[in-house]
C-alpha cells in the first residue's frame, strides 16, 4: 500500500520556499509516530510543506493530513485535490478534533483526539475494507508505542533535526489552552514509561535534542527518573516547563545535570487578576523572579511566553512586560495575542458574551485580534504586540537585558543567542 502522510503549511507562510525560524527548527514526530503503525511493505512518504514543496501529482492509495486551526484552509484544499482523484483521505488532528463536523466533508474518515488507539483499529477496518467514517479517542495510554519512523523524516531540512515526545498533553487545565480540546473525552496527561523513553533518546544521533512535550516536567516522578537515567548520556537539551516546576527543589537541578540548558516558560501575564480569571492557577503566588534566577543560576536560558489581550490588560501592559521581561535578563521572549480557540473554556466563554469577531481561522495565529478585548480596542492590541517585539528585541534592549548576569560569558552568550534569535533569522 502507498501511504501519503502531509503536514500542510500555516497559512501565514507567504512562500514554500521561505519560513521563519521556528517552523525549521525540528521535526514534527506526529505523522512519524502514526507511519510507525504501518507495515513494513508498505511504501510511505512523509510531507512537511513548512520545509518543502508538496509533490501534488502522486497518486497513493492514503492520504493521511494533519491539521492545525491555520493550516486547516490548506489542508481542506490538499484534501479535495486528493479526493477528486478517488483518493481515501484522512484528516485528523487538533482543529479536526475541536471542529469534527466542518472538518468531515473534506474527508473519508476523521480522527478526534490523540492516535495511538484509533488509528490501529482504522488500519484493521481499512484492509478489511470497512473503515468508519469518525473515530473518537477514548483509550489513553503509551504503552507498547512504537518508535517514531525517524527514517521518513529529511533531517537534512531542520536545525535540531532530534526532536522527541516522551509525553501527552498536561496536568493543568488553563482556559486559553488548545490542549484541552484535544484530549476531551480521555485522560488529558501520560507519559510513556522511564526505560521506553531512554531507548529512544539513546538511539537518536548527535549531542542535541529537543522536547516537544507540552509540559516535560508534568509528573515529577517520571520526569525525575527520566533526568536520572539520561545523566551521563551527554546529551544537551531544552524543553517547555511551568513557573511552578521550575521552583520545584531538586527537581530541576536533576535537568541540569542531565543536561537541560533552555527551558521555554508560560508566565503569560503578570496580573494576579488575569492567572485567576484564565485558570491558570499553578502560576498565581509564584515569585516570577525568583524562577527566572533559579533557571540563571543553574545555567539555563529562558524563552519566557507571555500572552495580552486578557480582561485585566489594558494599554499600559506591552510596556510593562517588556520592561520586566528585560530587567530581568530574559534571553528570548514569544508574545501572544489572546486567542479563543474553538473548542476551549474561553472561546465558550467569550461566544455566550458575544465577543467573538471574526472566524477566519488563518487569522487564529496569536498575531491577529479576533474578538473585543475588554480594556483595549483591537487597533490596539495587535499594535502593542508588534511594539513589544520591537522594543525587546531592539539591540539596546538585549545588551541592557544581558548586563542583568554576573558573567561575562553568560552577557556574550545571551547577546549571541538573542541576536541570532531575531536579528540573523533571514540569514
Amino acid at each position: 500500500m502507498k501511504v501519503k502522510m502531509i503536514l500542510p503549511a500555516l497559512t501565514e507562510a507567504k512562500s514554500p520556499f521561505w519560513r521563519p525560524i521556528k517552523y525549521s527548527l525540528f521535526p514534527p514526530l506526529g505523522l512519524a509516530t502514526l507511519a510507525s503503525y504501518l507495515d513494513e511493505t508498505d511504501d510511505i512518504i512523509v510531507q512537511d510543506e513548512h520545509v518543502e514543496t508538496l509533490e501534488l501529482n502522486d497518486v497513493p492509495d492514503l492520504v493521511v493530513i494533519q491539521v492545525y486551526i491555520t493550516s486547516a484552509y490548506r489542508a481542506y484544499q490538499i484534501a479535495d485535490h486528493y479526493r477528486a482523484k478517488g483518493i481515501y483521505v484522512c484528516l485528523g488532528g487538533l482543529h479536526v478534533t475541536s471542529l469534527p463536523e466542518e472538518a468531515a466533508p473534506y474527508a473519508d474518515t476523521i480522527f478526534t483526539g490523540p492516535g495511538e488507539d484509533i488509528w490501529p483499529a482504522f488500519l484493521r477496518d481499512f484492509k478489511a475494507k470497512q473503515p468508519k467514517k469518525r473515530y473518537d479517542s477514548k483509550t489513553r495510554t503509551l504503552l507498547d508505542l512504537p518508535f517514531p519512523r525517524r527514517d521518513l523524516i529529511k533531517r537534512n531540512l531542520y536545525l535540531v533535526p532530534n526532536s522527541i515526545v516522551v509525553s501527552r498533553g498536561c496536568p493543568h487545565v488553563c482556559d486559553f489552552c488548545y490542549k484541552e480540546a484535544f484530549f476531551a473525552g480521555g485522560k488529558s496527561f501520560y507519559t510513556l514509561a522511564t526505560d521506553r523513553a531512554l531507548a529512544e533518546i539513546d538511539s537518536l544521533p548527535g549531542k542535541h535534542l529537543y522536547f516537544l512535550d507540552d509540559h516535560l516536567f508534568g509528573n515529577p516522578h517520571f520526569a525525575g527518573n527520566l533526568f536520572d537515567g539520561m545523566t551521563g548520556m551527554g546529551r544537551l537539551w531544552q524543553a517547555a516547563g511551568t513557573v511552578q516546576s521550575a521552583l520545584r527543589p531538586g527537581l530541576l537541578e536533576k535537568a541540569v545535570t542531565s543536561g537541560l540548558r533552555s527551558l521555554f516558560v508560560g508566565f503569560e501575564t503578570l496580573s494576579p487578576t488575569n492567572l485567576a480569571q484564565q485558570h491558570k492557577y499553578q502560576n498565581l503566588n509564584r515569585d516570577y523572579a525568583a524562577v527566572i534566577k533559579r533557571l540563571h543560576d543553574l545555567g539555563v536560558m529562558v524563552n519566557a511566553s507571555f500572552v495580552f489581550g486578557m480582561d485585566d490588560d489594558d494599554d499600559s501592559i506591552f510596556e510593562r512586560t517588556v520592561e520586566w521581561a528585560i530587567k530581568q535578563g530574559i534571553e528570548t521572549a514569544t508574545f501572544h495575542i489572546l486567542t479563543p480557540y474553538p473548542g476551549t473554556a474561553l472561546h465558550q466563554r467569550m461566544q455566550a458574551e458575544g465577543r467573538i469577531t471574526n472566524s477566519n481561522w488563518d487569522l487564529y495565529d496569536t498575531r491577529h485580534t479576533v474578538f473585543r478585548p475588554n480594556r483595549l480596542t483591537a487597533e490596539n492590541l495587535e499594535a502593542g504586540y508588534w511594539r513589544a517585539y520591537r522594543e525587546f528585541y531592539r539591540w539596546d534592549s538585549i545588551i541592557q537585558s544581558s548586563q542583568a548576569h554576573k558573567g561575562m560569558a553568560d552577557q556574550l552568550r545571551h547577546i549571541a543567542y538573542a541576536g541570532g534569535w531575531k536579528k540573523f533569522e533571514p540569514l
